[in-house]
């Protein structure tokens, strides 16, 4: 976890501190000390300097966004067969087992990819996403292991089978 001030012997090599940020919880004035990518120190005031500085004040610093439910798999597909004219969760399954014989690795990849710089835009780091299992090839679950491979340093990615058939 995260230590105070007092506890690091040395913050003359952090490589980022971001200054005078306002927390979730409502804490104002914070610091946070960074190191090789991990938050060393969130505080107020770190009497240090860092490779890099940035001014955070009356910024609101969070951790990043979740998506814990998600199918990548299926991302920016509307309109593909054709529309859901009912809205309904029936229609999406039925167009889905339409479009799926016809989609081929690079498309899975490229819209996948194509969502996680959307994702990132918006804070959001972390997404479990399932992925259907049903096509005998597994062609979807294979674009996506190469999608998480490719996005590894930005989005954590977990991937979870799901039988969309049965």
């Amino acid at each position: 976890m995260w230590t105070t001030a007092e506890t690091l012997l040395d913050f003359s090599d952090m490589d980022l501190i971001l200054r005078g940020a306002t927390l979730p919880d409502g804490r104002t004035g914070i610091d946070i000390a960074v190191k090789d990518g991990k938050i060393m120190a969130v505080e107020a005031n770190i009497g240090a300097r860092a490779a890099r500085e940035n001014d955070a004040a009356g910024r609101l610093v969070t951790p990043p966004f979740v998506d814990a439910h998600f199918h990548m798999d299926a991302t920016l597909t509307y309109g593909y067969p054709r529309y859901n004219q009912s809205g309904t969760l029936m229609e999406g399954i039925e167009l889905w087992r339409d479009l799926k014989p016809n989609l081929g690795h690079d498309w899975y990849v490229e819209r996948a990819l194509e969502y996680c710089d959307w994702a990132v835009g918006r804070g959001l780091l972390a997404i479990r996403s399932h992925v259907d299992t049903t096509d005998p090839t597994l062609g979807g679950v294979a674009a996506l292991v190469e999608v998480r491979e490719q996005i590894k340093d930005y989005i954590d990615l977990q991937l979870v089978a799901f039988p969309q058939d049965g």
